[in-house]
């Protein structure tokens, strides 16, 4: 039997209603994306998928937001608006619901594909949700469907669901399918084969949600109406209560917390409801507290317990605050802490009184500001110190702060505190800035002698009354001190801390933070702790043990400048054994670093422990407070994905190996984690295997860019981390492959190779032939000059000469015998004749001599026997290879060469033996005169040859002019006998015509 309950917000006490206001977002951080910094809008659809992303459907397209990024997804249907009306995400798979009509299906690497067949949804889909049976339920404008085995089917009256359309349908914790139709309500129990009933009459039910406790509560978009349902057994029950507005949705949190979207009013937060009745302690939450829009369309609760808010102006996260702000001022910085025995917390901030908070209530003490430093003592009293001078809280009148003493005469009258401890003795050691260590005693105040000489470490920064007795000092640049019963253990900068600010003590291990990390001491030695080296655990200010099990080990809370870190016993126990482990932490919150004040001195340490467990902060954003006994499951590794790549600006998708060209210059290839809590938390390190030597930390750059790479394969490869360090579960790999341009290819470059040498040897060639061309040309010139003068000497002078000699025999004929005159006329005759011989022999030379009927080889025989049979010396001839035609040119220099050759060996080297040796070679003719003579003087062969003889001169000038090589070998001056001449012609100018062994080879060829 329903009940009608009638509640109305404005009517409801507006005490209740502000104490909801108020504590609602001191337990939610609040953010949100707006399209102005381009976020979506109109967000009607949300979805959290099994890979980390959040999918809005929005009035323009669907969205993918991995926290940080929105990366839109255009539905693709041709010719229908891209409205997406509802969203379910099943395993990889995306069901998307069309405002334009019909469901579509999104999986990764595929195009959104719109379901078809006969009994699919055809009008809007308001709802999706998938049984335990993994069968999908489309509640739409057309009615009920389900689909199953991929078929759809209509859900009828035969099904028992009477309604020509439906607004809503879910999947309760029991499997129980609630379905909404225009203006029923009805279940599926699950085995069911009909739907009943509920007799509850709705009017456009927005969404169905489950709380706690099992109910189930209704939202009406028209009608501003909230329904409850029990279902008991077979019993069923239900309420109904108004609203101010429409609801346009509803979602419970982790809490129990019932929130509604409404249309105009924000939202509305009720803190676990039991009842209808409970609507009247809602509170409200609208633009005017930060929310995008006060129009809101869908609610949505993910895996780690963010509420996600879809508005008509953008999109809002809510979620629980691990960090609890306290009641302390909210202008209450750089306060220094101190833990009372009767759960109560003391603080003094930098600027105001001293505080005492205890069970909600803030009372201001007497002390004048400012507070610099706070302790508790072994005997659970509360000191204060600052320049005003030394107050106590004994432990048996915690609640208010008693004056014990000034500061020392020598302290200036604003110097503050930097660090008080109290020993076992009831000593208070107390550090006053650039003063020194002091001690306050029965007698008053004395000045710690044996402190540091430097003036950066003339008092320390930090201390520590450890329960066994040592008392512990750190100053700056590295110094740590250790003082008990007058003995004194020195630490010094090369332990590598830097300024040592934080110190602790538990279970009999003494725990040293600084500048540069956190360290411990055993047996005497300062021991480094390995952790992370991205600046992380940088300027530690506060450890906490935290003792887990049975005390004898304890979790070490660190406060440090880039926030609030817990390192478990257990890897710590691992890092001590093991050096190089790298240890695991989490993180908490990185806005819970310290305030950045430049004008005050840091009140140290800034964390304490309270007597209930609770860990208390001073950090930038004020005193906060978490309990790590109630901590949320640590974060898994982000799954990482490589996005898109871009290749020279064009845009690619990275579903499969790349293949690109030759003339790739810039490569970006864009990659992305999801993490809806702390996206600005995460870091990426990528490598591209075949480029990179190591992995290259990028931050939180999302981008990585390789320009001019070189042809080859590459594999990149990226991970995540997220603010606890952990990395991906496996790396994102993308593999691709650069060409080799066609010029730059092994058989390209071969072959161009070969091309460029038979290039270049044809050039060779051609030159070479050009020359002895040009050589032959001068030479068959001179030859046909030669021959000219020959042809006028002989027609000419030797005519002539020969004329007057007859003349001249006929004129000594007629002379008596015996007459003077005819015998010196027959001298002179004689002469004549010889000079005519001599005429004729030069003629006989200039045209080819004794060579026109003979071979060289032949000729420089002969001239080489009959000189031998004239100088009594030996003579030998070899004759080596085919014997070839001369150029006419080269014949005769060639011929005039070797004679002076022979004739300088038999007439001058005085030997006992000479040699000639023709060689007819294919690529050259070597003709060789050599003797075992005396050989000729070294400096003759230095220079033009001997003085007024042109024999070895015109040998060289006869070679130069044929572009031949002369080379004359000498053993006079060396030890040895004999000269050696040597003369060598390539065959292209030496010999007539191309030679046999070319001609075939170009046949062959």
């Amino acid at each position: 039997m329903a009940l009608s309950i009638l509640l109305t917000l404005a009517s409801s006490p507006p005490v209740a209603a502000a104490t909801a206001h108020e504590h609602a977002p001191d337990r939610l951080e609040h953010r949100r994306w707006l399209s102005s910094d381009g976020g979506p809008s109109q967000v009607g659809a949300i979805a959290n998928a099994a890979d980390g992303y959040l999918w809005l459907g929005t009035n323009d397209s669907l969205v993918r937001f991995d926290g940080l990024r929105f990366r839109r997804h255009p539905p693709g249907a041709r010719g229908a608006p891209a409205i997406v009306s509802s969203l379910l995400a099943q395993g990889d798979a995306l069901w998307v619901g069309l405002r334009s009509g019909g469901v579509a299906l999104s999986r990764p690497g595929a195009v959104l594909a719109r379901e078809r067949g006969p009994d699919a949804p055809a009008g809007v889909v308001y709802g999706l949700a998938q049984d335990r049976s993994q069968a999908i339920w489309a509640a739409a404008e057309d009615g009920l469907a389900r689909r199953a085995n991929g078929a759809w089917r209509r859900i009828g009256r035969d099904q028992g669901f009477d309604e020509a359309g439906a607004r809503a349908v879910f999947v309760d914790r029991g499997g129980v399918l609630w379905a909404a139709g225009e203006h029923t309500l009805y279940y599926l129990r699950d085995g069911d084969r009909r739907f009943t009933d509920t007799g509850l009459r709705v009017d456009g039910v927005s969404q169905i949600a489950q709380a706690p406790d099992g109910a189930l509560w209704l939202a009406e978009r028209r009608g501003s109406r909230v329904h409850r349902v029990v279902l008991d057994g077979r019993a069923l029950s239900s309420g109904t209560a108004r609203l101010d507005a429409p609801a346009t949705s509803l979602a419970f949190d982790g809490a129990g917390g019932l929130w509604f979207g409404t249309t105009g009013r924000g939202l509305l937060h009720v803190a676990r409801p039991d009842g209808l009745a409970a609507l009247a302690g809602a509170s409200r939450f609208t633009a005017r507290q930060g929310l995008s829009s006060d129009f809101v369309w869908r609610l949505h609760l993910d895996a780690a317990g963010n509420l996600w808010v879809g508005t008509n102006a953008g999109l809002d996260r809510f979620r629980p605050r691990i960090l609890a702000p306290s009641a302390f001022p909210p202008d209450a910085l750089n306060v220094a802490l101190a833990a009372g025995p009767d759960g109560s917390m003391w603080g003094g901030p930098g600027s105001g009184s001293a505080l005492r908070l205890q069970e909600g209530r803030m009372q201001a003490l007497p002390m004048p500001a400012p507070v610099n430093s706070a302790i508790r003592d072994a005997e659970g009293g509360i000191w204060m110190a600052g320049p005003a001078g030394i107050w106590r809280a004994p432990h048996r009148a915690q609640r208010q702060l008693e004056f014990v003493a000034d500061l020392p005469p020598g302290a200036a009258g604003q110097a503050p505190v930097r660090a008080m401890a109290r020993d076992g003795q009831g000593v208070l050691w107390v550090s006053i800035n650039k003063v020194g260590l002091f001690r306050l005693e029965a007698g008053g105040w004395a000045k710690v002698a044996g402190t540091p000489p430097g003036a950066s470490q003339r008092m320390p920064v930090s201390a520590l009354a450890a329960p066994d007795g040592w008392l512990w000092f750190g100053y700056r640049d590295g110094l740590l001190e250790a003082r008990r019963d007058g003995h004194t253990l020195r630490w010094t900068q090369a332990d590598g801390l830097g300024h040592v600010t934080a110190l602790a003590h538990h279970a009999g291990r003494s725990w040293v933070g600084g500048q540069h990390g956190l360290a411990w001491v055993e047996a005497g030695r300062l021991r480094r702790l390995a952790l992370p080296g991205d600046g992380m655990f940088d300027n530690i200010y506060a450890i906490v043990p935290v003792p887990t099990g049975d005390g004898r080990q304890a979790d070490l809370w660190l406060h440090a400048r880039a926030g609030i870190f817990q390192l478990p016993a257990a890897e710590l126990a691992h890092a001590m054994a093991r050096p190089g482990h790298r240890i695991r932490y989490r993180s908490f919150d990185a806005l819970g670093g310290l305030a950045n004040d430049p004008h005050q001195v840091l009140p140290l340490p800034t964390a304490v422990r309270a007597s209930d467990g609770r860990l208390w902060f001073s950090t930038g954003g004020g005193v906060v407070s978490l309990d790590p006994a109630r901590l949320p499951p640590a974060e898994p590794g982000p799954p990482v994905e490589i996005e898109a790549v871009s290749v020279d600006g064009a845009r690619l998708a990275p579903d499969a190996p790349l293949s690109l060209g030759s003339g790739v210059q810039r490569i970006a290839i864009d990659y992305t984690a999801p993490s809806l809590a702390a996206p600005e938390r995460l870091r990426f390190r990528y490598r591209l295997d075949g480029f990179d030597t190591d992995w290259v930390d990028a931050g939180r750059a999302r981008q990585a860019i390789y320009t001019g790479l070189a042809p080859g394969a590459y594999a990149f490869r990226v991970v995540a981390l997220n603010k606890d360090g952990v990395r991906s579960p496996r790396e994102a790999v993308l593999q691709l492959r650069v060409a080799r341009a066609f010029y730059r290819h092994p058989l390209f470059l071969a072959g161009a190779g070969l091309l460029l040498l038979a290039a270049l040897r044809m050039v060779y060639r051609t030159t070479a032939r050009r020359a002895a061309e040009r050589v032959r040309d001068r030479l068959q010139e001179r030859h046909r000059e030669r021959e000219r003068i020959a042809r006028e000497l002989h027609d000419t002078l030797l005519q002539g000469v020969h004329g007057l000699v007859l003349r001249f025999q006929a004129a000594a004929d007629m002379l008596p015998s015996g007459a003077p005159a005819r015998a010196q006329l027959e001298q002179a005759l004689v002469r004549a004749d010889q000079v005519l011989v001599e005429g004729r022999d030069r003629v006989r030379a200039l045209r080819g001599g004794p060579l026109d009927t003979r071979e060289l080889h032949e000729a420089l025989a002969a001239a080489g026997e009959e000189l031998a049979a004239q100088w009594d010396c030996g003579f030998a001839f070899a004759l080596d290879g085919t014997v070839r035609r001369l150029q006419p040119g080269i014949l005769d220099e060639v011929y005039r060469i070797g004679h002076e050759a022979l004739r300088n060996a038999f007439a001058h080297a005085r030997a006992a033996q000479v040699t000639v040796d023709v060689a007819y070679r294919r690529a050259a003719f070597v003709l060789t005169v050599a003797d075992d003579g005396c050989g000729i003087d070294p400096s003759w062969l230095a220079g033009h040859g001997r003085p007024d003889h042109w024999g070895l001169r015109g040998m060289r000038e006869r070679a130069e002019r044929i572009g031949a090589r002369l080379e004359i070998h000498s053993g006079a001056g060396h030890g040895g006998r004999g000269t050696r001449v040597a003369l060598t012609l390539s065959a292209r100018i030496a010999y007539r015509g191309r030679p046999f062994w070319r001609r075939g080879w170009l046949r062959g060829a």
